[in-house]
């Protein structure tokens, strides 16, 4: 019931697989919140239901139609068609079809819908999820933690353990969120990252992540990402994907506003031919100097 007949998870699983995406993928995922795994399914519950409708078939005994559901519902919610005065009902309804169901795609959807109502509500359904026997439960509840207002008040020790795994893809993920939330006792981990042999992925997501930390020992690392060329890593990246990781290091830097990034854009800019680049590149530096 997807795209070329492929379950969703599954694409997103093989998306995540790959260790030089990573880095590109996980920030997205993290402001597209859900946006992997929604996208690939075309023939689904008609799209006139109501989130009231999907929640009522989400509670259904119609085991099939549970995870369907969930994933329209997170749909719903990413079209921002949930009134606000709505939110609470619909957080304690999806908080109780998580914790009764066995359906681990159903438990998946609704983390994932929850991340996308970025409300403090949902935060303790996430932190619940974050022990769930799936990874992908696993992975989407650290992602939907990157949505929730950056005033939370959390335990974060759960995530900052997430950072010792071997699953690269939610070591990208909580490396990101931890920066992203600027959690200060995450710092040194992520640092230890950036010797990570888990792959590229991990240690250019450590890299990127420590410039909200504005930590000098970054830079090597920001340098390297930001004089990739075409030929890098053996010819693995395309332009895109290329340009992805280096406009992650300069959304970061305007984010910042960290000065010693200056002479790491300085370097790329002499070298640069992607014009895209250049452009975001230049605009970031006269930020960067003025």
């Amino acid at each position: 019931m997807s795209d070329n007949g492929k379950n969703p998870s599954k694409i997103d699983k093989k998306i995540l697989d790959n260790p030089f995406l990573g880095s590109l993928v996980v920030p997205v995922a993290i402001v597209l919140v859900g946006a992997l795994i929604i996208f690939g399914v075309t023939k689904m519950i008609s799209t006139d239901h109501s989130y009231k409708d999907l929640v009522r078939e989400m509670k259904s005994k119609t085991f099939g139609n549970k995870w369907v559901a969930a994933l329209e519902l997170s749909k719903v919610i990413a079209a921002n068609k949930v009134p606000p005065e709505e939110v609470p009902w619909l957080i304690d309804n999806m908080t109780e079809t998580y914790n009764n169901t066995i359906d681990h795609r159903t438990r998946d959807f609704i983390v994932v819908a929850v991340g996308a109502l970025k409300n403090e509500r949902g935060l303790k359904l996430i932190k619940r999820a974050l022990s769930d026997p799936d990874k992908n439960v696993r992975f989407h509840a650290v992602v939907s933690l990157g949505n929730m207002p950056k005033s939370i008040i959390f335990n974060w020790r759960p995530v900052e353990k997430f950072l010792e795994s071997d699953d690269y893809g939610i070591v990208q993920a909580a490396t990101l969120v931890l920066a992203t939330h600027k959690v200060r006792t995450s710092e040194e981990k992520i640092v230890k990252l950036l010797d990570s042999k888990l792959g590229y992925g991990v240690r250019y997501a450590a890299a990127t992540a420590l410039i909200q930390f504005e930590n000098d020992l970054a830079l090597s690392v920001i340098d390297e990402i930001l004089l990739l060329e075409q030929t890098s890593l053996d010819g693995r990246l395309k332009v895109e994907e290329l340009r992805g990781l280096k406009f992650n290091i300069l959304t970061a830097a305007r984010g910042t506003k960290w000065v010693k990034l200056t002479a790491s854009i300085e370097k790329m800019l002499a070298k640069e031919k992607d014009i895209k680049v250049i452009a975001h590149g230049k605009e970031v530096l006269n930020l960067l100097k003025k």
